[in-house]
């Protein structure tokens, strides 16, 4: 049973990476070409704005955004900060 939940999410991730989709906050997200975490960022206007991300199940630093490349295939975690009381 477990065998095949992983063969499925295996199957999944390789039909994903054809179609240059990325699982964004569980969903898939069709992304034109690779790009770094910061612009994917500005392309879901969130750039600037206080967030935790976490890309293939680890959480980033900010200074990394601009480091990390986002490919077809791979898991991306975004959350907002907000403050309130």
């Amino acid at each position: 049973m477990i065998l095949d939940f992983f063969s499925y999410c295996d199957t999944v991730a390789s039909v994903m990476a054809a179609q240059n989709d990325i699982m964004l906050n569980g969903a898939p997200y069709e992304l034109a070409e690779p790009c770094s975490v910061s612009r994917l960022l500005e392309l879901l206007n969130m750039k600037g704005k206080p967030v935790v991300v976490e890309h293939n199940g680890a959480a980033l630093l900010p200074q990394d955004f601009s480091r990390v490349t986002v490919s077809p295939g791979d898991r991306v975690e975004i959350v907002s900060i907000v403050a309130g009381g």
